[in-house]
C-alpha cells in the first residue's frame, strides 16, 4: 500500500514539474497554428548561415569539447578534450593530453588500430550527421515529420512555442546512412517566438540502425540536444550541446558521450 502511494507521489510531481514549465492558454489566447511556426521557422533557417558567419567575425568565445569513449561495462577507454578561443582575426587551437588511468586496460585499448574503431562506425556518423550546420531544417526535413504543438513556455526572457515532431507513418526516401538515421528520430523543438529561430532541439533514435549492413557495426541508442542562446544584437549561437551514443563497432560493445560549450562570449570592439 505504501509502495503504491509513494508511486502516486511521484507520478504526481512528474506531471507538476512538466506543467510548471508549460503554461495552459487562457479562452483569450490562442496559440499559432503549428504548420505556421514550422513555415517560419524553416524561412528563418536560411539566414542561419550567415548568422553564424557574423557571429564568428564580431564575437570572441571560449569553445570546449570533450569526448569519451567507454566499453560496454561503462569503464572509461579514451578521453579527449580540446579547447579554442575564437578571436574575429584567428582561432588559436590548444590539445588536452588525455585522461591517464592506472587501470592497465585502459592504456592498452589506446593502439592505432582501436583508435582507428574509436573514430570510426556509428561514433563517426553521430559526429557528422547531428552537428547543428548539418541538421539543416529545410523543407525536406519537415516533410518526413508530422509536428504536435505542444505549449508556450516562457524561460529566461524568451517565450518559447514547445512542438514534438515524429517520423511520418509512411515509407520515407532513403538515400543513405543520414536519411536513415533523420527517418528513425523523434523528439521536441522550442522555437523563439520572436523571430522564429530554433532555441533547443532534444531528439533521440527510435530503432537501432546498422552501419553498412552491419559489418562495421550497429547504433543501438542516440540521443542528441543543443541549446541556443541570442546576443543583445539579434545573433544566436550554440551555447550547449551533447550527444550519447551507444552501440557496436564491429565486435566491441561501445559508449561515446560529446560534450561541447561556449563560454566567455563577448563582442569586440
Amino acid at each position: 500500500m505504501r509502495m503504491k502511494s509513494l508511486r502516486r507521489l511521484f507520478a504526481a510531481g512528474v506531471v507538476a514539474w512538466s506543467l510548471s514549465s508549460c503554461y495552459v492558454c487562457d479562452a483569450e489566447e490562442v496559440l499559432p497554428a503549428v504548420d505556421d511556426i514550422i513555415k517560419n521557422a524553416v524561412k528563418r533557417s536560411e539566414a542561419e548561415a550567415q548568422n553564424d558567419m557574423d557571429f564568428k567575425q564580431k564575437y570572441y568565445f571560449v569553445r570546449s569539447k570533450l569526448t569519451e569513449i567507454r566499453n560496454g561495462e561503462g569503464e572509461l577507454k579514451k578521453s579527449d578534450s580540446r579547447i579554442s578561443t575564437n578571436a574575429p582575426s584567428k582561432t588559436v587551437t590548444a590539445r588536452k593530453p588525455e585522461a591517464e588511468s592506472d587501470d592497465p586496460s585502459v592504456k592498452t585499448v589506446r593502439s592505432p588500430k582501436d583508435d582507428q574503431l574509436a573514430s570510426s562506425g556509428a561514433k563517426k556518423v553521430a559526429a557528422r550527421k547531428f552537428d547543428k550546420n548539418q541538421f539543416e531544417f529545410n523543407d525536406d526535413l519537415v516533410g518526413r515529420y508530422d509536428f504536435k504543438m505542444i505549449c508556450r513556455e516562457a524561460t529566461n526572457g524568451y517565450s518559447l512555442l514547445v512542438v514534438d515532431f515524429a517520423p511520418k507513418k509512411k515509407k520515407l526516401p532513403e538515400s543513405g546512412i543520414k536519411d536513415r538515421v533523420i527517418n528513425r528520430v523523434a523528439g521536441r523543438i522550442w522555437v523563439d517566438e520572436r523571430d522564429f529561430a530554433i532555441k533547443q532541439c532534444s531528439l533521440h533514435l527510435l530503432e537501432s540502425i546498422s552501419i553498412i549492413g552491419g559489418l562495421v557495426g550497429e547504433a543501438q541508442q542516440f540521443d542528441y540536444s543543443f541549446d541556443r542562446e541570442r546576443t543583445e544584437d539579434g545573433l544566436w549561437y550554440v551555447r550547449d550541446s551533447k550527444w550519447f551514443l551507444e552501440g557496436r563497432e564491429v565486435i566491441v560493445h561501445r559508449k561515446a558521450e560529446y560534450h561541447e560549450t561556449r563560454t566567455d562570449v563577448r563582442k569586440v570592439n
